[in-house]
């Protein structure tokens, strides 16, 4: 952890994860009830605007701890296709956004990886 404490306490990655597992869950419900003719399709749009929702309650609380929150978003962003958003990829990537604000030496050594690889300038 940082010398001055975690950028994310344990309070709000919890916090965070009670909106956005809970959210997977239901986009996974939803994407399996599509087919059903009316229910679906209503289904389909509630939660389409409920990705929206989420997406700016996450990435507003990420840029108010002053994150960046990349892989957060991307998370969210993948949401949006249809039938990928059966897959947990929201939390997945807030997991991933959480771990490395807390602890920067995993993204050291991921950052000197990409460049050693060539995917990332140096």
């Amino acid at each position: 952890m940082n010398e001055e404490g975690p950028k994310i306490s344990l309070v709000e990655a919890i916090l965070m994860l009670m909106i956005v597992v809970p959210f997977d869950v239901l986009e996974a419900i939803t994407a399996l009830i599509s087919p059903i003719p009316v229910i679906g399709q209503i289904a389909l749009v509630v939660m389409h605007f409920g990705d929206w929702i989420v997406l700016f309650i996450i990435q507003f609380w990420l840029i108010m701890k002053g994150l960046k929150g990349l892989w957060a978003l991307s998370g969210n962003l993948l949401e949006f296709i249809p039938f990928v958003d059966i897959l947990p990829l929201r939390t997945l990537g807030l997991i991933a956004t959480i771990i490395l604000a807390n602890r920067p030496e995993v993204a050291k050594v991921a950052k000197i990886a990409g460049a050693a690889t060539g995917k990332i300038p140096k």
